[in-house]
């Protein structure tokens, strides 16, 4: 067992969810998650902390083990807020731009001295701003009216908060996690992405502004992994 595995065993023992243990640390759920995920370590103040409270010793949590076998939440992604201000200021700047193009392509088509193909290029670059700026706006609004808590990762299923959807590992055809980045859309924050679950019957589902993505893809690929290696034993 790992050391998160053992944190997440001990957890279970005393009957406490990650949100208990959390405020009994002063950390946040997701903190404990990636503990127990051996995506980071506590430091040994906590350590000392997390002994009192499941009334073991260093030892014990050290090399201690178990054959809990864990039905909980071993993961919750969350949204990334800071993205709705990237939104408002590229809604804000293309629809001044596609506003110029427009009022210039009018004014052009009156001045009697210029080709007409010049007011056609105003307008066009006119119109393919309105469509960047109608995506940027319905990526805003899937933003502002989706959950804080978008997704939980389960050793046998996720669930996608937004709709209340459940979808069960035995049912995941593949999974696609990825970062945002520039060329992808005007999305330029670090560690922020989306992920894609195709299932077996056909069913699509795709979940945006996923902060900490590196995280979840560790946590997705260490249960894939693990899935496996039980399959092959």
């Amino acid at each position: 067992m790992t050391f998160g595995d053992r944190i997440r065993s001990n957890r279970i023992k005393n009957n406490m969810s990650q949100q208990e243990l959390a405020d009994l640390l002063n950390v946040t759920p997701q903190t404990i998650s990636k503990w127990e995920n051996d995506l980071s370590e506590p430091g040994f103040q906590m350590i000392t902390r997390m002994t009192e409270i499941f009334k073991i010793t260093h030892d014990d949590l050290f090399i201690g083990d178990t054959d809990i076998l864990y039905k909980g939440s071993i993961y919750t992604a969350v949204k990334d807020f800071r993205m709705k201000r990237y939104y408002d200021f590229f809604l804000a700047f293309f629809a001044f731009l596609s506003l110029s193009l427009l009022i210039t392509a009018i004014y052009i088509s009156t001045v009697d001295v210029l080709p007409w193909f010049i007011t056609l290029v105003f307008g066009l670059f006119a119109f393919l701003l309105l469509i960047i700026l109608f995506i940027i706006s319905r990526w805003r609004n899937i933003n502002s009216s989706s959950l804080d808590k978008l997704l939980e990762v389960y050793l046998d299923k996720i669930i996608i908060n937004d709709g209340d959807l459940t979808i069960e590992a035995n049912r995941i055809e593949k999974i696609v996690i990825k970062k945002y980045s520039f060329y992808s859309g005007i999305r330029v924050y670090d560690d922020t992405g989306y992920l894609k679950i195709w299932t077996k019957d056909n069913q699509t589902v795709v979940t945006r502004d996923i902060n900490e993505i590196s995280d979840l893809r560790k946590v997705i690929f260490k249960i894939k992994h693990e899935g496996k290696k039980e399959e092959n034993q």
